[in-house]
């Protein structure tokens, strides 16, 4: 179920959405889901889907490029809230954000496509935002809060001043931590990947916005420096040490499904 699709009334056939929902669940709370899943199903998205909501986090994903999520045919890492019978939802699990899920280089991370924003699965298997941009008035506030992110916040140098601030307040302990997968230097090449990343995906994004859809150049981009998971272009991934006993490993594990 969490695709989202409305597949019949039996509550059974949704049960990725209710064994693993936040707060507890009861029959009617199920009943009052599906029934709104039903009606987007049909088409009546004003009334069962929190529209500005919905838009928001589909721009924050496209833009992230953050295909370990909903956008993708892994179809999970998003927190679906049910308030009343309208469904909204909040990004969850970012760290393969940045096109380091599925994709294979940086250039395909930087010009992701803005329209064509699924990946590996069809408009139709993801109807909470499908059927909201399949509305020109909705896909337009969807555009246009894509330029805010580009224009106002990385345009602005408020991303990199964030970036800046938050590696202010952790750089000593990352500097000092003996447990650290990759080291203080992949910390460091990784912060310069991702303001690089801000920059050259806002460019994209505007460039796509304009119509002229120009590609931009991500030769520069060490796209494997912003996850150890990915071979994507620019370089290999950083290494964890060798030597000395076997360095710690990241954890490993499945995504989260959608949860209610």
């Amino acid at each position: 179920g969490i695709d989202l699709v409305y597949n019949g009334d039996d509550a059974s056939r949704y049960s990725a959405i209710f064994d693993n929902a936040i707060t507890k669940t009861s029959d009617t709370d199920a009943a009052r889901l599906i029934s709104s899943l039903k009606a987007i199903d049909e088409g009546n998205i004003e009334e069962y889907i929190n529209i500005d909501e919905v838009l928001r986090f589909t721009a924050c994903s496209v833009f992230l490029v953050h295909l370990d999520s909903y956008l993708s045919s892994m179809g999970h890492n998003y927190i679906l809230i049910e308030d009343g019978g309208v469904l909204s939802m909040l990004p969850w699990d970012l760290n393969e954000s940045f096109g380091t899920h599925k994709l294979n280089n940086a250039s395909d991370a930087i010009n992701y496509d803005i329209d064509s924003i699924f990946y590996d699965v069809s408009a139709e298997q993801r109807p909470i935002i499908s059927k909201l941009l399949e509305k020109e008035e909705y896909a337009e506030k969807y555009r246009g809060y894509l330029k805010q992110i580009a224009e106002e916040y990385v345009g602005s140098g408020l991303f990199e001043q964030k970036v800046n601030t938050i590696c202010g307040a952790i750089d000593a302990y990352v500097k000092n931590d003996s447990t650290s997968f990759y080291g203080y230097e992949a910390f460091d090449i990784g912060v310069t990947a991702l303001k690089l990343f801000g920059t050259l995906r806002a460019e994209a994004v505007l460039g796509q916005l304009s119509g002229l859809n120009t590609h931009v150049d991500a030769s520069k981009l060490n796209l494997s420096a912003l996850s150890g998971s990915t071979s994507g272009g620019g370089g290999n991934a950083p290494q964890p040490p060798s030597g000395g006993g076997n360095a710690p490993q990241p954890p490993s594990g499945g995504g989260r499904p959608g949860r209610p």
